[in-house]
């Protein structure tokens, strides 16, 4: 959630500063959309996180059920938090002068550590599966 919300608000703080054909790019719609996009993949992963942490803190069977979402959810917001400021940094978000290519690595580094998003989406599938079935 850290790298996801750092990657937003360097995204809406460039956005912001930079102006295009005399105004700020931020009152772009496209960039707009972006922005948009970004907070409700973050607000969800939070969302998600927050059921995670009320799950392990009071030892809910949903558990597992928790701990899946929340793992899926973090780890598409900071990527598609991070895809998206390299977007709305342009150019200047592939290179050395802003941390944005920075943010993209280590978001496809933290997806990786803890087992890919792939096999967390098929835990989460078959926990559910499983649940239902009962």
């Amino acid at each position: 959630m850290g790298g996801a919300d750092a990657t937003l608000l360097q995204a809406k703080d460039y956005a912001l500063n930079r102006y295009a054909f005399g105004r700020q790019i931020a009152s772009f719609q496209a960039i707009k959309h972006k922005l948009a996009d970004m907070y409700v993949y973050n607000e969800l992963a939070r969302s998600n996180a927050y059921y995670g942490a009320w799950a392990l803190s009071t030892n809910a069977p949903e558990l597992g059920i928790a701990a899946a979402a929340a793992r899926v959810s973090a780890t598409q917001a900071f990527h598609y938090a991070a895809k998206e400021n390299i977007q709305t940094h342009g150019g200047m978000g592939f290179t050395w002068e802003f941390d944005c290519h920075l943010f993209y690595r280590r978001s496809k580094l933290l997806a990786l550590s803890l087992g890919s998003e792939r096999a967390w989406k098929d835990k989460l599938i078959a926990r559910l599966e499983s649940r239902n079935a009962a």
